[in-house]
């Protein structure tokens, strides 16, 4: 997983978008092997459970009927052109859709690490465009809930998702670390 993220939107791939809303687009990315692959970015068209005006960004692979596979681990040869290129397809939605919220989703700890690091490396960029937050809460509870195990002992309606502003350099714990991060689009 790369750690040494520079983000720069004006050295993307070749985006093609999918949907008239800018909610599906897809580029291909070129991988350390010398492959090809096509990686998707959606955004969801309901908001988060417990976050309004919120919509998450998925990104990964295209599989079955243009479906995102974001829990796989792939070797680009170059993670900045990669990230640059989502970045930029948020921007142009935030752009077109300047009442909303983004979200990406630290799906474990490892990406929640690396989100974070890069948002960091790039805080003076990305704040040039976006306002960024941190939220913690219980992934494992909110993924339960969404299984609709009607036995779960959690009251969903209970938990809590508190954005934070992100900071420039603020050190955050491991047992800390935001496991969402929010954006959107400054105001010109």
């Amino acid at each position: 997983m790369a750690l040494n993220i520079k983000i720069n939107l004006e050295d993307c791939y070749d985006i093609e978008t999918l949907a008239n809303d800018l909610s599906l687009s897809r580029f291909n990315t070129v991988l350390k092997d010398g492959s090809l692959v096509s990686l998707g970015i959606q955004i969801s068209n309901t908001v988060h459970p417990h976050l309004p005006d919120v919509h998450n960004l998925a990104f990964g692979p295209l599989v079955d009927n243009n479906k995102i596979d974001d829990k796989i681990k792939l070797q680009h040869s170059d993670h900045s052109k990669v990230f640059s290129t989502i970045i930029f397809t948020a921007l142009t939605f935030l752009t077109e859709n300047k009442e909303k919220y983004l979200g990406i989703d630290g799906s474990n700890n490892a990406r929640a690490y690396m989100y974070y690091r890069c948002i960091q490396n790039n805080f003076d960029y990305l704040s040039q465009f976006f306002n960024v937050y941190g939220v913690n809460y219980y992934v494992r509870v909110l993924r339960k809930l969404r299984d609709e195990d009607g036995g779960h002992p959690i009251d969903g309606h209970d938990l809590k998702a508190i954005p934070q502003k992100i900071e420039k350099n603020a050190v955050i714990s491991a047992d800390r670390l935001y496991n969402y991060f929010i954006f959107n689009v400054k105001e010109e």
